[in-house]
């Protein structure tokens, strides 16, 4: 995937103004809720979030495919293996 094209989500979780632990806790969710190979757009602003969802999705074998950051808003696309 080029750094250009645009990634669509199956389902997007904000959790924008939400602390540590919910955003991995809503992201844990929606890939439980999700069929393999859906997308799965976090939207979030605390830091520690940004730095943790990656680490906790890929260790559990699944797909970190982008992550982007505006504004002090970042998107976390990932995808379900």
């Amino acid at each position: 995937m080029t750094k250009r094209s645009k990634i669509k989500p199956d389902k997007v979780v904000n959790v924008i103004s939400d602390i540590c632990p919910i955003p991995l806790i809503e992201a844990r969710k929606a890939l439980s809720a999700s069929k393999t190979g859906e997308i799965i757009e976090i939207i979030g602003t605390h830091e520690a979030s940004k730095r943790e969802i990656p680490l906790a999705i890929e260790s559990s074998g699944n797909s970190v495919l982008r992550i982007t950051e505006r504004d002090g808003i970042w998107h976390i696309f990932i995808q379900k293996a």
